[in-house]
């Protein structure tokens, strides 16, 4: 059973409590200055919500480190408490529309989440984005965004020049840790009557901790995705991304890119998604509404290093699928509640025969989240 740390609750609940509080008063303020009976749209949209969700495997470990993690081994790999946790997940989301040229809207975003894991408090963590949006023709606009997550702690690993120095220690397990930022840009376009076609293009830098340099990089995404109504009660959506990693592949306090033995995390991936919403007939006078989600992503490493030299990376080929199910109720016209739950799994394996049982018992993984979300917008 877990056992919930509630001073990591403190800093989520106190920004729902604000939060909470903006937005009522915005609201009351809004309301009492109402001077004439012609309604006017205002500009600003304030959207909270909160989620709580059960994951089952918070640091995506395999079977082989779940048994030892319960068996206690490996003294210095494990830094959690338990491999399961709730998650306590606070948004906020402000939205701006104006109109700047000739009569097209304009729109300004801003959003704020954080991620608060109540006993393994290591895992928490927040992202920030920004972005704009403009409208030209008559259903075509343009979005350009940048989003940032200050510290993202995946697990601890060894580092591999601490282990040169110190053996197969405690010391050598170091935090595997990453910031990232995000800018990108879509362009989208209705055409015939109701078909939606969006093209994305994502630029993405990784920096990592000071112990796994070797594994900062470059991300590219290309993508286009398709949103097609079948019926008044039926939607479907499909999109495909292909993404490019280049790794930096080398600690530039030992080595250089010339003398360097690896790793290269280094990759290519194709990934494809298709969703269905389905609007079910009204629930006490209620709107409610399922989404279905699945995706699918098969990744190659490009990692040129000897299999000896880069186990964890050389002719790995890693398939991941991911599973989505959401049910929403709609309360009134700015409030919902919705049930979800979600699925991933990852299947890895490697072009060299010899290593196909290692790199599998090292990471493969299965986790499922199962969580609640109250979202309420004040326009």
């Amino acid at each position: 059973m877990i056992n919930i740390k509630w001073k990591h609750v403190f800093f989520p609940t106190k920004l729902c409590l604000l939060t909470l509080l903006f937005c009522f008063s915005f609201s009351y303020g809004t309301m009492a200055q109402k001077k004439s009976k012609k309604k006017k749209t205002n500009p600003l949209e304030v959207n909270f919500a909160l989620s709580t969700t059960y994951d089952d495997n918070i640091l995506k470990y395999s079977d082989k480190y779940l048994e030892r993690f319960m068996n206690h081994e490996d003294e210095g790999r494990f830094h959690i408490s338990t491999y399961d946790d709730v998650i306590l997940n606070p948004q906020l989301q402000l939205d701006y529309t104006l109109i700047i040229f000739k009569k097209k809207k304009t729109k300004f975003n801003a959003d704020f989440s954080h991620k608060a894991y109540l006993v393994n408090g290591i895992k928490s963590w927040s992202s920030m984005n920004i972005g704009i949006q403009q409208y030209f023709l008559k259903r075509a606009n343009v979005k350009v965004f940048y989003s940032y997550i200050p510290e993202f702690y995946v697990r601890h690993f060894r580092d591999r020049q601490w282990v040169d120095v110190f053996g197969y220690t405690e010391e050598t397990f170091q935090p595997f840790a990453f910031s990232k930022d995000n800018y990108g840009v879509y362009i989208q376009n209705t055409f015939l009557k109701n078909t939606r076609v969006r093209a994305l293009f994502y630029y993405t830098k990784y920096f990592h901790n000071q112990h796994f340099t070797e594994y900062d990089c470059d991300n590219f995404t290309y993508g286009v995705k398709l949103y097609q109504p079948l019926n008044k009660k039926l939607k479907v959506d499909i999109e495909y991304r292909y993404i490019t990693s280049d790794a930096k592949g080398y600690d530039s306090s030992v080595d250089t890119p010339e003398t360097t033995t690896g790793p290269d995390a280094s990759y290519a991936e194709d990934f494809f998604s298709l969703g269905l919403q389905y609007s079910f007939p009204k629930l006490m006078k209620h709107s409610n509404s399922i989404n279905l989600e699945s995706t699918y992503a098969i990744r190659y490493y490009s990692s040129q290093h000897p299999l000896e030299l880069d186990e964890e990376h050389a002719g790995r080929v890693d398939e991941n699928f991911r599973a989505y199910i959401t049910y929403t109720y709609f309360l009134g016209r700015n409030m919902n509640m919705s049930a979800f739950y979600n699925f991933y799994v990852r299947d890895t394996d490697s072009k060299a025969e010899e290593n196909r049982e290692y790199i599998s018992n090292e990471k493969d993984y299965e986790q499922n989240l199962f969580g609640v979300k109250f979202s309420y917008t004040l326009k």
